[in-house]
């Protein structure tokens, strides 16, 4: 069994070597190219994911605060009929190039508030849409202001879509399909599309007001998302019973050592930042405390403060962690089965 198992070991590092010599070839590159260029227009082609579940493909897990490899915020929210975002951070758009998510069936983006993180890619995302063939404008849900986030996207980049349409023509890209559309949400209901129900309520991100966060419910499944937040009585409401949470989590210990660090280093103007954002988000321990008092299978945290860019900062995060707790990652995918209790986690 040793010698097979080196066999294989010896055989396996051979081709690998011989493939990455033969790379450097034309000809074996052109043949490489056609069939990654066959791989990626296959998946393209398809649509969405046909297993009966609720998914969550996590686009996006970083917060602004700190160096990080992973994108800002954003969650795709997916089942066999509907295709939704909530939050585009810069970043985000890549990740859902790599998801080979049907860009020709996003049917609109959920807005929890108006930091740029939470919508810097808002027009690649329409972009993408519209070159992939969405068949109707790209629909903006958020709370009030949401009108001058969406009026101010069209027209930085009315020249964009000028050039496109020009190039390709309107019959490919339609100049209607290429505008953003919004709606105004308040807290309650404010998406019935077949079986998903989305419903809106408020969250605390002072002084950012209205903020929101929402709950997705879609065939006895349910999943929420918290945006920018403290814990509230609002969150405990809307989280109770539920399948899944999203919640914005802040290490308190990472954030006032790095805070000191900078005040001790003479750069005040990040040491008052760092200090400011103490009440700005949930941290960990209010999270880990709802999920103690209140029914939630599992909670995930995103929208990591400060970003985690080593394992140590991780290692921040995960200290005192329930086991229905997770860090959710760039790349991640969360499966709910439909009239289930099951929760898949897929990491990249």
């Amino acid at each position: 069994m040793k010698k097979f198992l080196l066999y294989l070991v010896v055989v396996t590092t051979l081709l690998a070597g011989l493939l990455r010599f033969s790379i450097e070839f034309e000809g074996a590159q052109d043949i490489a190219m056609r069939q990654l260029a066959d791989i990626v227009m296959g998946e393209a082609a398809q649509g969405l994911p046909q297993p009966d579940s609720l998914r969550i493909h996590v686009c996006g897990s970083a917060s602004p605060l700190g160096t990080s490899d992973q994108a800002q915020t954003c969650l795709a929210v997916v089942t066999p009929g509907h295709f939704y975002i909530v939050d585009s951070g810069a970043g985000s758009g890549a990740n859902i190039a790599r998801a080979r998510l049907p860009m020709n069936r996003l049917q609109g983006a959920f807005l929890t508030h108006f930091h740029s993180d939470h919508i810097a890619e808002l027009y690649e995302l329409n972009l993408a849409s519209w070159a992939q063939g969405r068949p109707e404008p790209l629909m903006i849900y958020g709370p009030k202001g949401v009108q001058q986030v969406v009026s101010g996207i069209n027209e930085s980049y009315e020249l964009d879509r000028s050039y496109r349409v020009e190039h390709h023509g309107a019959d490919l890209l339609a100049p209607d399909l290429g505008k953003l559309q919004h709606k105004i949400v308040k807290a309650g209901v404010v998406l019935e599309d077949g079986d998903l129900t989305v419903t809106a309520y408020h969250a605390e991100h002072n002084p950012v007001s209205p903020a929101l966060g929402y709950r997705f419910d879609y065939r006895g499944r349910s999943v929420v998302i918290s945006g920018d937040s403290n814990v509230t009585p609002e969150t405990k409401r809307i989280s109770t019973n539920t399948d899944l949470l999203f919640h914005d989590a802040l290490s308190v210990p990472a954030v006032t050592t790095m805070a000191a660090a900078a005040e001790g280093a003479g750069i005040n103007r990040v040491s008052k930042i760092m200090s400011d954002v103490l009440d700005y988000h949930a941290s960990t321990d209010s999270i880990i405390e709802l999920g103690r008092s209140t029914k939630i299978d599992m909670v995930a945290f995103y929208h990591l403060v400060p970003n985690p860019g080593n394992m140590l900062v991780y290692k921040f995060f995960e200290r005192n962690l329930p086991d229905n707790f997770v860090i959710a990652r760039d790349g991640d995918w969360f499966e709910l089965p439909s009239n289930s209790r099951e929760i898949k986690v897929v990491s990249r």
